[in-house]
């Protein structure tokens, strides 16, 4: 049941080995990130973390509660083999178990899964720190969120970064969980600023923020687009760049999962604003309130409350979350618009050009 990927620059998704696979992992240009099961057959026998390794390497960490392994090295490490073929390079090891002598409660069967990382240079459109994916595997609950660019009509990814000013962006937002719990994905806030660290950005603009609120969907032509699946979210946004700043843009976007059963937490929401009937709107529910504090502080159930919804403890009322960036997008203008942005450089609504604000440090 081998497993094989392609890698960039920035993290990315790795394809893992059929939808109920023990084993997942993603890979960068120079490491991998591998998590194993600890009942990888849920049949109650448990593999031993001590005689599970990669190559020569032991597991880098633990989590007993959500029964992982995981492996985190360097392709330098462990002895990962290195191919290349033209522009391919392929880094391959074992992944090997080895039961103890007395198995007892643990598996007893040995096993050894081939895990590749391929990089098919060959297929790049653009440059490698430009890929459409970045991704971030959490190590405490095996899920991977993923932000990718995508083509027109949202079959593909993009193959490329580059978009005119004023012209619609499609982002998508995924989460794949490792233990296939069903979630619903939100995308809680969202920045575009000058530079890959937002805190070193001199310009910053807010596209979504108070938990959900497409903030840039009142100014502009973007919105969120109905779901194809919970764990799915997809966004369309204008394309717009910062008034004497290059033509780099960065998203720095946070994502975050939630029960797919409540649809009613100001906190849980993705609403767009509809400018024909001067109305927020609620992606899941358009018949729904919960948008109405776009406009103003949006708070959450309190926590009781929560905890009722859930039918659970204190401790389901906690929130798995990533932080991503969508990395990043050129914006260029259009030939025929440059007379019209000299004539009105501040304008941030009719040529989709933004000032920005100075970054606040917290």
């Amino acid at each position: 049941m081998m497993s094989v990927g392609k890698m960039t620059e920035t993290i990315t998704i790795l394809s893992c080995s059929g939808q109920s696979s023990p084993i997942l992992y993603e890979c960068n240009r120079t490491s991998i990130h591998l998590v194993v099961k600890t009942d990888p057959w849920g049949t109650g026998l448990l593999l031993n973390p001590q005689r599970l390794h990669l190559g020569t390497c032991f597991a880098s960490s633990e989590n007993p509660r959500q029964g992982l392994v995981h492996f985190q090295y360097s392709f330098k490490e462990c002895g990962f083999a290195r191919l290349t073929s033209g522009k391919m390079v392929e880094y391959s090891s074992n992944l090997v178990y080895q039961p103890p002598s007395s198995p007892g409660r643990f598996y007893a069967h040995p096993f050894s899964e081939r895990i590749n990382c391929t990089d098919y240079q060959a297929q790049r459109t653009i440059p490698a720190q430009v890929a459409s994916v970045a991704g971030q595997l959490s190590t405490s609950s095996g899920l991977l969120f993923t932000g990718t660019l995508m083509n027109d009509d949202f079959s593909a990814p993009s193959d490329s970064n580059v978009f005119f000013l004023g012209s619609q962006i499609h982002i998508e937002f995924a989460v794949k969980s490792f233990l296939h719990q069903r979630l619903r994905l939100f995308v809680d806030e969202c920045v575009a600023a000058a530079t890959p660290e937002l805190h070193a950005s001199p310009r910053n603009y807010t596209v979504i923020a108070n938990h959900g609120c497409l903030l840039d969907s009142r100014v502009a032509e973007s919105s969120f687009l109905p779901r194809r699946s919970p764990d799915v979210i997809q966004l369309s946004l204008q394309a717009f760049k910062f008034v004497g700043v290059d033509s780099n843009i960065y998203l720095h976007c946070q994502v975050l999962i939630w029960d797919p059963e409540i649809l009613t937490d100001p906190t849980r929401k993705a609403c767009s604003y509809h400018k024909d009937s001067n109305r927020w709107e609620n992606l899941d529910d358009p018949s729904s309130s919960v948008c109405r504090c776009c406009d103003s502080r949006c708070q959450g159930a309190p926590s009781r409350l929560r905890r009722q919804l859930r039918g659970g403890s204190p401790a389901d009322t906690g929130l798995l979350q990533s932080n991503k960036v969508v990395r990043h997008l050129v914006i260029r203008e259009p030939a025929e618009n440059a007379a019209r942005d000299q004539q009105d450089s501040n304008s941030s609504l009719a040529v989709r050009r933004h000032q920005g604000k100075a970054l606040s440090t917290r």
